[in-house]
């Protein structure tokens, strides 16, 4: 069947530019992380000002405890980047915070989930020997840059502190650590110095990166501010396979869409216009008139969703949209004007803030509904264009992750249609193949999150 399926959700309504987010798993092969991007990170967040010590200093309120564990006291702590500063020792928040954005398997499952690392340094040992990557200090093993190197301060058995290793020779290993004398620091230490117990290294860490296969879809964003689109081909951060200009930003409330337009198997870009109803297709990724417009009268629902999927499989993608006012879904299989081809009522109104998906979850070639409950992380899909009960439903701690950005895609090639996340505070991305709770796929970081309003955008862009 064809190649193609449609994912997204649509960058959903005019009103979510941003929307919601999942958690994610492993089970095909994930990207290997590089060293150097860990130490990298590190080495960004040692350079960042804004963040790299308490404030007020010796107060132990600092950004990383806010970003992972909200439950901390935040009195008297600032608050930056949506993040509410947290009181507590952090040393450990800081060391998961670079795993995480350097996209290092495991590190993005929220605490409280099995096997995640925590606010507890000896989380960080507990990683490494579930994983077959515990080193101990008298193994003779040489650590790498991007390790985790615990410590035990008085040699009691407890684990006091954990730190991020940037090099390491025959004598000496040298660190970047959070919470070291109320900031981030940059140390070194003896290798045969008694306080450090070992080292965890990195699930798939790789001394050089590797180029990310291509999972089919991938990702880019859309930049209202200057109308440019910057599009990749590969699951991971790096250079744009395609970006151009437009003069979309002078429309500031156009809803980008993404699909297959023309059934070439690739997918390109256009815009819905709410001002006016109109919508605007582009069978190539480049500036230009539109292949494809049309008007409506949908500029008299405001707050309808707007939808793009294969509804038939005939290898297109076409449009629909969701009344949150009645519940009520309205496909058509035509690009213009005209009745429904599917419609049908449900009960999703009571659900205020559901974040509408459109995907192939069964790999039939037709794409189908299903919405993500931000109230409690749940997901919900259906095979079918109709009311009915869930063929996949399940739970995740999402609902931690204020304003994630759920994603939907066919990340790695097999014809079905999973789901993931943007995290708008740090940059990352993290992607599932299977259809329930557990670990990423694939998780990079990137710098997007100093493009505040980016438009994340998923496609298979080259058609490969």
């Amino acid at each position: 069947m064809n190649d193609i399926r449609r994912r997204v959700a649509a960058v959903l309504a005019a009103t979510t530019v941003a929307v919601t987010g999942l958690t994610v798993v492993m089970t095909a092969p994930a990207l290997a992380v590089s060293r150097s991007t860990i130490v990298s990170v590190a080495q960004a967040e040692l350079n960042n000002g804004t963040r790299n010590h308490e404030s007020p200093m010796g107060s132990g309120c600092n950004y990383y405890t806010g970003f992972f564990r909200p439950w901390k006291p935040g009195t008297g702590c600032p608050s930056t980047g949506g993040v509410q500063w947290r009181d507590s020792d952090w040393c450990a928040d800081f060391s998961k915070y670079v795993w995480r954005k350097a996209g290092v398997k495991y590190a993005d499952i929220p605490e409280g989930s099995s096997g995640a690392l925590t606010g507890w340094a000896y989380s960080f040992r507990d990683y490494g020997t579930r994983n077959g990557t515990w080193h101990t200090r008298g193994s003779g093993y040489t650590p790498q840059p991007g390790d985790a190197v615990v410590f035990d301060w008085d040699q009691s058995g407890d684990i006091d502190h954990v730190g991020i290793v940037t090099s390491a020779n025959g004598s000496t290993v040298y660190t970047i650590e959070g919470n070291s004398g109320d900031r981030i620091q940059a140390n070194s230490y003896s290798r045969s110095n008694i306080d450090i117990v070992g080292y965890s290294a990195p699930v798939d860490g790789t001394s050089t990166p590797e180029t990310p296969p291509d999972g089919r879809d991938s990702t880019g964003y859309y930049n209202p501010a200057d109308g440019t689109f910057h599009l990749r081909n590969v699951l991971g951060d790096g250079a744009s396979s395609y970006a151009w200009g437009t003069n979309l930003e002078t429309l500031p409330n156009a809803l980008v869409l993404t699909g297959d337009w023309n059934g070439d198997g690739k997918d390109s870009t256009g815009y819905y216009n709410p001002a006016d109803g109109t919508f605007h297709l582009r069978n190539t990724l480049d500036d230009g008139g539109s292949n494809t417009a049309w008007d409506t009268s949908l500029e008299t629902l405001p707050n309808a969703v707007v939808l793009t999927g294969d509804w038939n499989g005939d290898g297109k993608d076409s449009f629909g949209y969701y009344n949150p006012a009645d519940g009520t879904f309205h496909l058509r299989n035509a690009h213009n004007d005209g009745s429904s081809d599917y419609a049908w009522g449900t009960a999703l109104e009571t659900v205020p803030d559901a974040v509408v998906l459109v995907g192939d979850w069964n790999g039939d070639g037709k794409d189908s509904l299903g919405y993500y409950n931000p109230a409690d992380g749940t997901f919900h899909l259906r095979n079918a264009l109709n009311d009915g009960s869930s063929d996949y439903a399940w739970g995740t701690a999402l609902e931690t992750v204020p304003d994630a950005v759920i994603l939907t895609g066919d990340w790695n090639g097999d014809g079905k249609d999973s789901v993931g996340y943007y995290d708008t505070r740090d940059g990352t991305f993290h992607l599932r193949n299977a259809l329930d709770e557990g670990a990423s796929d694939y998780a990079w970081g990137t710098d997007l999150e100093t493009v505040p309003g980016a438009v994340i955008l998923t496609g298979d862009w080259n058609g490969a």
